[in-house]
């Protein structure tokens, strides 16, 4: 179908809605879904025009004659944001090493086996960012069939490294903040097992500073944050994964300004292992674990609580060790239930240096991890009950960590990223330079031929009406 024909259907299927709303006004929402409807479907015809014409030029350019046979051209389809886009692609046969490629393929970036455009897997990603794949599955408009396993395939292909964009300038900063905690995902066995077992998803993220919430009173707000997240499991992905954050301290800030880096968490060795990596850091303990772990343990001593927990604090800001393993030992031996008891006492002469770091720096003003891990992660992965496997846990984790930090838009970025890594094919396109074929010539044809329509609707619909319909289409293609 050529540009003129498209342009007629868009406006035949334009009016048509217009005429309907007239007969029946207070129904405005037939009108939307009518013009909705028909401009996706002139997108999608147009850029089925597009690629069918720019196929066309590559095989009647001189360049290709010179290096390919023709075999044959078949028709494809590839689904996009606006619905199925259907064009002709020919194959062709290097004359040289006797092989098979589909220049169009290669031109335009389109993987062999790839059914969707990059703009509709971006969309089916942004969908399955906050909802289920079944539900991803149906944000693309089209007739062909887009299955909840389609979806998981495409978060599955995702690189497995997150881009980090360079910035231009280093920034200078003295101190950095970096808090860190996981979430224990279920890992997927089928309907029927009755297997339990669940796998952990790491999250950190770097900041400045923490200011006050402008929207909440109260609140603290943290400025410039960064996020990293995925399973990264055993000593090497946790090697990895702090290397990552490294990189992305170095690229971002100037690491000889850099005095100290904070790194706070609950005392699991993989945070702890992450101070001993990074330039410069510091372990210091999560002051929500702490109070957790002695409210847990002073509740044990039921009238005499705040009693125990005053004393427990005392010889914590004391700095007196011994008195403390002492002190827990007669409350685990005068509670009722001991184990939160024992719990606090391993958990703090675990990590002393750590606690009294943070209770002494004024510059640690608490961490946020514990609310930072609900939101980016277990808002999609383990608060409603659902199974992952574990690349698909891995994926969405720093999918929702690119989210975070670039924003929505950028997600396809992250896809094109994705496409390179895997390596899609492009071979016969080695040296090609994508000016031999004109594009100057698609493009002028396709406005010459819209011109003239225009011409011609401009002159068949009389009066004000008229020239006010072209106008707006002269402004929407570009030909004023």
């Amino acid at each position: 179908m050529d540009i003129v024909a498209l342009l007629e259907e868009l406006v035949n299927g334009l009016m048509g809605a217009e005429e309907v709303f007239f007969q029946h006004p207070e129904d405005f929402y037939s009108l939307e879904t009518a013009v909705k409807t028909s401009t996706e479907s002139f997108a999608a015809g147009f850029l089925s025009t597009v690629l069918t014409s720019l196929n066309s030029q590559i095989r009647d350019n001189d360049w290709r004659k010179r290096r390919y046979n023709v075999q044959k051209t078949t028709s494809r389809t590839l689904i996009s944001s606006v619905g199925d886009v259907t064009f002709e692609c020919t194959c062709y046969k290097n004359r040289k090493t006797g092989s098979y490629t589909r220049l169009l393929e290669e031109f335009v970036r389109i993987g062999r086996n790839e059914r969707f455009t990059e703009a509709a897997e971006a969309a089916i990603l942004e969908e399955a960012l906050k909802t289920s794949y079944s539900e991803a599955a149906k944000v693309i408009p089209g007739r062909q069939r887009i299955s909840k396993t389609t979806v998981e395939n495409k978060v599955h292909q995702l690189a497995d490294e997150v881009p980090i964009e360079s910035t231009k300038e280093k920034k200078k900063c003295k101190v950095l903040f970096i808090d860190a905690d996981e979430d224990h995902v279920a890992e997927q066995h089928g309907r029927w097992s009755k297997d339990n077992s669940s796998f952990i998803s790491r999250l950190a993220y770097v900041y400045e500073y923490k200011k006050d919430s402008e929207s909440s009173i109260g609140r603290k707000e943290l400025v410039n944050t960064f996020y990293f997240g995925g399973l990264y499991p055993e000593s090497k992905g946790i090697e990895k994964f702090w290397n990552n954050v490294q990189d992305y301290i170095n690229n971002t800030y100037d690491t000889e300004e850099l005095e100290r880096v904070y790194v706070s968490g609950d005392g699991a060795e993989w945070i702890k292992t992450g101070a001993k990596i990074l330039y410069r850091a510091l372990y210091c303990a999560d002051k929500f674990h702490l109070v957790k772990y002695i409210n847990r343990a002073a509740n044990q001593m039921l009238d005499e609580k705040e009693e125990a927990k005053s004393e427990l604090y005392r010889l914590l800001y004391k700095n007196d060790r011994k008195g403390f393993a002492e002190y827990t030992e007669q409350m685990a031996g005068s509670a009722s239930n001991s184990e939160p008891i024992e719990d606090l006492q391993r958990y703090v002469l675990g990590n002393w240096a750590a606690i009294r770091r943070t209770l002494r720096d004024k510059r640690l003003q608490g961490c946020s991890a514990e609310g930072h891990v609900s939101h980016v992660l277990s808002a999609r992965l383990s608060s409603r009950p659902m199974g992952w496997s574990q690349t698909g846990a891995d994926r969405m984790s720093k999918l929702r960590c690119y989210e975070r930090n670039y924003g929505r838009d950028k997600i396809i970025e992250f896809v094109r990223y994705s496409r390179r890594k895997n390596k899609e094919l492009r071979t016969g396109t080695d040296g090609v330079p994508l000016k031999a074929v004109s594009l100057r010539e698609i493009r002028a044809e396709h406005y010459d031929q819209a011109r003239s329509y225009i011409e011609r609707i401009q002159a068949s619909i009389p009066g004000d009406t008229g020239r006010r319909m072209a106008s707006i289409r002269m402004h929407i293609f570009g030909l004023g």
